[in-house]
C-alpha cells in the first residue's frame, strides 16, 4: 500500500511538473562551463541606506562546474569570480543567473538609441570673467508681518520682483524693516 501510494505521489509531481512547465512557458538553462553571467543578490545589509538603489546583480562570474546530481532534481553551478578568481562558497541554482556580455559593439549595435552622433555634440559653455552668471535672488525688504499659530511670518520682496511668504528672514533685514 505504501509503494502504490509513493507512485501515486511521485506520479502528481509529474504531472503538476508538466503543467506548470508549459503555463509559465519554462525553458531548460542552457549554461555551460566557461559561459560569464551575473549574479541576482538580494540581501540587503542592515542598517543599509541603499535599500532600494542597490545593485540588483554583482558579478561578472565565470560557470566552471555544472552539478546534476539526480535526474529529478534540477542543475546547479559553481561559480568564479571574473575579476579575483575567488570560487563562490555555495553552489547556485539556474533562477540567479543573468547572462552578462562584455563586448560593448554587440550592445551598441542592438541599441542604436543610445549612440551618440558626433555631429550632434556640443562643447560645454565655459564662463569667462566677462560673464556674468546668473544669480540667486536675494530679500530687499520685508513688506509686511503676521502671527499664524504663534509664529511669525514675512512677506518678502525679492530682486527678482517676486514677493514670497517666509517664515524666517536674517537679522540685517528684520532691523532694517
Amino acid at each position: 500500500m505504501h509503494d502504490t501510494v509513493k507512485v501515486g505521489r511521485e506520479h502528481i509531481k509529474l504531472v503538476d511538473k508538466v503543467k506548470y512547465d508549459k503555463a509559465n512557458k519554462v525553458v531548460e538553462p542552457s549554461w555551460k562551463v566557461g559561459d560569464q553571467v551575473l549574479l541576482q543578490d538580494n540581501s540587503i545589509k542592515p542598517g543599509s541606506s541603499r535599500v532600494i538603489t542597490r545593485p540588483r546583480f554583482v558579478g561578472p562570474y565565470i560557470i566552471t562546474d555544472v552539478v546534476a546530481v539526480r535526474p529529478d532534481v534540477r542543475r546547479a553551478y559553481r561559480l568564479v569570480d571574473k575579476n579575483s578568481g575567488k570560487a563562490l562558497r555555495h553552489l547556485v541554482s539556474n533562477d540567479r543567473l543573468k547572462r552578462y556580455d562584455d563586448n560593448r559593439q554587440n550592445f551598441n549595435r542592438r541599441l542604436p538609441s543610445l549612440q551618440v552622433d558626433p555631429r550632434l555634440q556640443t562643447t560645454p559653455t565655459v564662463v569667462g570673467p566677462r560673464q556674468r552668471r546668473p544669480q540667486t535672488p536675494r530679500p530687499i525688504e520685508i513688506l509686511s508681518d503676521k502671527r499664524i499659530a504663534g509664529k511669525r511670518h514675512y512677506r518678502v520682496r525679492y530682486t527678482d520682483g517676486q514677493v514670497y511668504d517666509c517664515d524666517w528672514v536674517n537679522r540685517p533685514l528684520l532691523d532694517h524693516y
